[in-house]
């Protein structure tokens, strides 16, 4: 009998910058079963990153037997998708000497800013979420004060936009780095909308820096993209899910083509599961926790409180210029982008998804030129397969130098 299994499509380009550039964005579309988008992510990786891309030996068996049993009861999609990673590799899926449900180099989170537009803050109607993502321009031993290795490039380097159709399953569109098989932020066809973003607040983190049972945090916004359609479904999701930390702890913005939204995190202590709910038209999210600040007109200022900061400035912007569409979103989130002359940490990319017609525009760091930074143009990719709006990854003239915001940082740090 003929094989049922559709015939994977895929089309992969440039987007952004180049290799002359500090970045060089790629975008990749896949069309088919999960385990054949599983299979041509492992595949993709291993291109780009070598053996470092995976898969990794298992430190403990019996754990990695638990993980493989959890996904599969819990999270299918990934479970599947693993099974085309361990294909690409020439593994048994069911070898527990392996991990084959992350292909990346790092497992690292990320900031740093993001707010959520209900219909009545757009001018055309539309939900809408927009981030910025910063991040240090550091390679992995830079990150950890030890000197480069000859070759090395940034962390940051290959940013994927990912926009993937699994057959029988939810569309969508995401912007990742390091593991292709998560997320740092996405849209699905149903217009869920979701970032992460780093929480600065938590005292003395604990990251396990491997893998656990449950879902690591890139792992947690592909688990909502995949899994729900509105943010009650989300919710129930979050709470359902067991979760944990690689590298840094981390909170949840998540929206939904209604307009309503909740920011998802837990306690200092990482004890206590913490649901901030949208009560107005618009929900923006930095690096401190929400649930600790229900009053923000209390928030910390000056010193290192560039968080609050930021989130006092996005609020302002939006509030004095009202309904705004992309572009007006843009302009708030460009306000406190983090750009040269700032010592190591950039916005890597800036993503605006729209989710009442699912979709997304980014903009990407370029390089430091002269007094400012090079971003690239606005590239638009709708969620219809038809790929990056033509003509859109061009360079965008150099910015001036820092916002008051950016000013005066005094360290680097995972933002």
């Amino acid at each position: 009998m003929p094989d049922p299994t559709p015939v994977l499509e895929q089309d992969v380009r440039i987007v952004g910058g180049g290799p002359a550039d500090d970045l060089s964005v790629r975008y990749l579309r896949l069309r088919g079963s999960d385990r054949q988008i599983g299979r041509e992510l492992a595949l993709v990786a291993r291109r780009e990153h070598g053996g470092a891309a995976g898969p990794a030996a298992a430190a403990e068996p019996d754990l990695e037997r638990v993980r493989r049993r959890w996904f599969r009861m819990n999270h299918p999609v990934i479970a599947m998708r693993s099974e085309g990673v361990a294909d690409a590799f020439g593994l048994d899926p069911d070898d527990d000497r392996w991990e084959t449900s992350a292909i990346g180099t790092h497992p690292l989170g990320g900031g740093c800013t993001a707010v959520w537009h209900a219909p009545s803050m757009s001018n055309d109607g539309h939900s809408r979420l927009g981030r910025n993502f910063d991040f240090p321009m550091l390679t992995m031993n830079g990150m950890m004060g030890l000197p480069d290795e000859p070759g090395a490039l940034p962390l940051t380097a290959r940013p994927y936009v990912l926009e993937l159709h699994p057959t029988g399953g939810l569309a969508s569109l995401s912007v990742t780095f390091l593991d292709l098989l998560g997320a740092m932020d996405g849209v699905n066809e149903a217009g869920l909308s979701v970032a992460l973003l780093a929480d600065n607040e938590s005292p003395t983190p604990e990251p396990s820096m491997r893998s656990q049972v449950g879902l690591s945090e890139q792992q947690v916004v592909r688990y909502l993209l995949e899994t729900c359609r509105t943010v009650d479904e989300a919710r129930d999701a979050l709470r359902w899910a067991k979760q944990y930390y690689q590298f840094i702890p981390c909170h949840f913005l998540v929206g939904d083509r209604t307009g309503r939204a909740f920011v998802w995190e837990h306690s200092r202590g990482h004890n206590i599961e913490h649901v901030v709910e949208m009560t107005g038209n618009v929900l923006a999210c930095t690096n401190h926790l929400l649930h600790r600040w229900a009053d923000g007109r209390t928030l910390p200022t000056g010193g290192d409180a560039l968080t609050y900061d930021r989130y006092r400035t996005v609020l302002g912007r939006t509030a004095q210029d009202g309904p705004v569409g992309a572009d007006g979103i843009r302009g708030h989130l460009d306000a406190v982008r983090a750009r040269h002359p700032m010592p190591v940490v950039r916005t890597i990319w800036q993503s605006i998804y729209d989710a009442t017609e699912p979709s997304v525009e980014v903009v990407v760091h370029v390089r430091d030129e002269g007094p400012g930074t090079v971003l690239s143009e606005p590239v638009r990719i709708a969620l219809d397969g038809t790929g990056p709006a033509a003509g859109t990854a061009a360079a965008r003239a150099t910015e001036p130098a820092l916002s008051p915001v950016s000013a005066g940082r005094k360290r680097a740090s995972t933002p």
